[in-house]
Order: C-alpha cells, then sequence, then structure tokens
C-alpha cells in the first residue's frame, strides 16, 4: 500500500514538473513575446512621434504661407478700395465735366444763333445800304450836272447811265462824262471806251431806215 502511495506521489510530483517546465517555457514565450511588442510600439510611437513632428513643421509653415497670403490679400482689398474710391470720384468729375461741357455746348449753340441772326440781319442792312448806295449813286449821277463844281454846261449834258453816264453835245466838241463818288474807280469796259475816245477812235455813222 505504501508502495502505492509513493507510486502515486512520483506521478503526480512528475506531472507537476512537467506542468512547471511547460509553465516556464511559456513565460519565457510570453516575456519574449512582450519584448516583442514593446519594441515594436517603440518603433511605432518614434515613427509616428517623427511623423508628427514633420507633419507640425509643415503645419506651421502652411500656416505662415497663410498669414502671409491673408497679409497680400489684405492689401490689395485696402488697394482695390482706393482703387474703386478714386475711379468714382474720376467718374464723378467725369460727369461733371460732361455736364458743363454739355452746358457750354448749349451756351455756344445759342450764340451760334444769336450770330447767325445778326449775320442775318447785318446781310439785309448790308443789302439795304448797298441798295441804297446803288439808289443814292443813281439819283447824284442824274442830278450831278446841276451841281455847282460840274465841270461842264448842264444844258448840253444827255444821260445815258450805261456804260457811260452823260454825253455832252457842245458847239465845238462832244464829251463824255461819267460820274463817281468816294474811293469807286471805273470799269474794264468804261477804262477801254476813255482809252478809244482819247486814241481818236470815235466815229459818226448815218443809218436811213427805207420805208415802204
Amino acid at each position: 500500500m505504501l508502495e502505492g502511495i509513493l507510486g502515486a506521489l512520483v506521478v503526480v510530483l512528475g506531472i507537476f514538473l512537467i506542468r512547471a517546465r511547460q509553465n516556464r517555457r511559456l513565460d519565457r514565450s510570453l516575456l519574449l513575446a512582450r519584448e516583442q511588442t514593446d519594441a515594436r510600439l517603440l518603433e511605432e510611437n518614434k515613427y509616428y512621434k517623427e511623423l508628427f513632428e514633420l507633419g507640425d513643421a509643415s503645419y506651421k509653415e502652411a500656416q505662415e504661407k497663410v498669414q502671409v497670403l491673408l497679409v497680400t490679400l489684405s492689401t490689395k482689398d485696402v488697394i482695390l478700395t482706393r482703387g474703386a474710391a478714386a475711379l468714382e470720384e474720376s467718374n464723378r468729375n467725369l460727369k461733371r465735366l460732361l455736364q458743363s461741357t454739355a452746358d457750354k455746348d448749349k451756351d455756344i449753340g445759342r450764340l451760334e444763333q444769336s450770330i447767325r441772326f445778326q449775320e442775318e440781319q447785318y446781310g439785309k442792312l448790308l443789302g439795304q445800304k448797298k441798295s441804297s448806295e446803288v439808289r443814292t449813286g443813281k439819283i447824284a449821277e442824274q442830278i450831278s450836272p446841276f451841281l455847282d463844281d460840274y465841270p461842264l454846261d448842264a444844258k448840253t449834258a444827255r444821260f445815258i447811265g450805261d456804260p457811260i453816264d452823260f454825253v455832252h453835245f457842245d458847239e465845238d466838241k462832244v464829251t463824255f462824262v461819267e460820274v463817281k463818288s468816294g474811293k469807286s474807280q471805273l470799269s474794264t469796259k468804261q477804262r477801254r471806251i476813255r482809252d478809244m475816245v482819247k486814241a481818236g477812235k470815235v466815229d459818226f455813222i448815218i443809218y436811213r431806215v427805207e420805208g415802204k
């Protein structure tokens, strides 16, 4: 019986030793796996830390660029605002100038109408003056033989009018008289008649009309 108990104890002790050995092996495997896991976690932490630092630097750089861009845009907005204000002021000045030009055009139009009216009136007056001068000249021509300073005898004068005003038939000669006033000059035709008379190119012709 004692031997049976001892045998059983030996079996139990063997099983315990086997399990203890297995447990030590398992503990070693778990420890190795834990160490490997820790090492891998450290590597991953290091990688992610470097990646985060790199991302943080890029983010900071991006933030700085964004700030610079915002400042630039703000400056451009200020410039555009000032430019828009200047353009609006220029448009107002241009409108005022156009309005002033339109007013001046109206004034010029009224002035032109006034000038045309005055020119028409002046033309009428000038025409009346010339007509009056012509009438006065004609009257002066016809009454000139009766003026005190007329050089010939009015009784011998015969009025022709065109191209020469008077012809005097005196006892000893025939005289042509052209009456002029002021600074008026002989016409081309009148000068030609004068030259022919002075050159003796004067003739006397009798023309008989035969009756039936």
